[in-house]
């Protein structure tokens, strides 16, 4: 595994008033480490996105060289505030205000790493043998009115339990084993490692526990259902999302939502008073989950 980037603060080299005017931006003091927890510091200047598959290209090339199998987390920085976008990307949306420009162009730069990442495992002649799965971690940061970023018609933003916050766009590509399709059953990240286990044939013997499930059987057609819930805690706010329903509290349970994302994925219309005994097996259900997770934390189920 490799660690590219790690960073204390954020991966730019610039500073906010870039996010509000036309003028310089300044360095804010930001440092840069491998993985071995030594400071880099050279190879840092421009775009952030870039700087970093600098770091990822040449550890899968010295693994595919040696005909080891390899896994890369990549962790972009973009389009998380601070939003400077190099001068080249930004320069596509000079029609736009300083902060949507350089928000834009963020994104532009990092998809176009995403493609040199994409065309160098072809030159390696290993995509066919290299599984690649691109996701964000959370829903726009900012207000409705002010941030560039859109969660389109779902409820809620970043920090937010509701399908704004936490529903984000995932892409997986395994060129010539995986049809293409649009799958809209949810996943998490959870289930990355379940699902690595399933195709490599490797029996978990661990007595940690897992929250997620193997998704290959969805990826093959056999099923569209998850059939297995996914659960969120974040502050005062709890979730529940079943197949086709979710359960959602803002206030530590003292109260609780219910919507059938199937039929109303805005969430619009709450079904709690309506559905009382969905709720009630909903809620018995993720205070279990929350029961475990707290056992998780001090290593008493395992």
């Amino acid at each position: 595994t490799f660690d590219p980037i790690r960073s204390p603060v954020d991966a730019s080299r610039n500073g906010w008033d870039a996010l509000t005017s036309d003028t310089p931006s300044t360095f804010y003091g930001t440092r840069f480490w491998n993985h071995q927890l030594e400071e880099v510091k050279e190879n840092l200047e421009g775009d952030t996105s870039r700087v970093v598959m600098d770091r990822v290209l040449p550890f899968i090339e010295k693994a595919v060289e040696a005909e080891k199998p390899f896994f890369a987390t990549i962790w972009f920085h973009a389009p998380h505030l601070p939003v400077v976008s190099d001068p080249k990307y930004a320069k596509q949306y000079e029609n736009s205000s300083s902060y949507f420009k350089n928000y834009f162009g963020c994104i532009s730069s990092m998809d176009n790493q995403v493609g040199r990442l994409r065309d160098f495992l072809k030159t390696l002649k290993v995509e066919e043998d290299t599984i690649l799965l691109f996701c964000s971690d959370n829903g726009p940061e900012g207000s409705t009115e002010k941030a560039p970023g859109s969660a389109h018609t779902l409820r809620g933003r970043k920090r937010s339990l509701y399908e704004g916050g936490i529903r984000v766009p995932g892409i997986l590509i395994w060129p010539n084993h995986t049809e293409k399709q649009i799958v809209d059953t949810p996943a998490v990240t959870s289930d990355i490692l379940p699902t690595i286990l399933d195709l490599l044939g490797i029996q978990y013997t661990s007595p940690r526990p897992l929250d997620g499930i193997s998704l290959l059987p969805i990826l093959r057609g056999e099923t569209k259902l998850r059939g297995n819930p996914i659960g969120f805690q974040s502050a005062k706010q709890i979730a529940w999302q079943e197949d086709e329903f979710k359960l959602y509290s803002g206030d530590q349970g003292k109260t609780w939502e219910l919507y059938n994302l199937l039929e109303d994925p805005t969430e619009t219309l709450d079904l709690s008073a309506t559905n009382p005994q969905q709720l009630n097996q909903m809620k018995s259900d993720v205070i279990q989950w929350i029961r475990s997770c707290k056992a998780s934390d001090g290593g008493n189920d395992y």
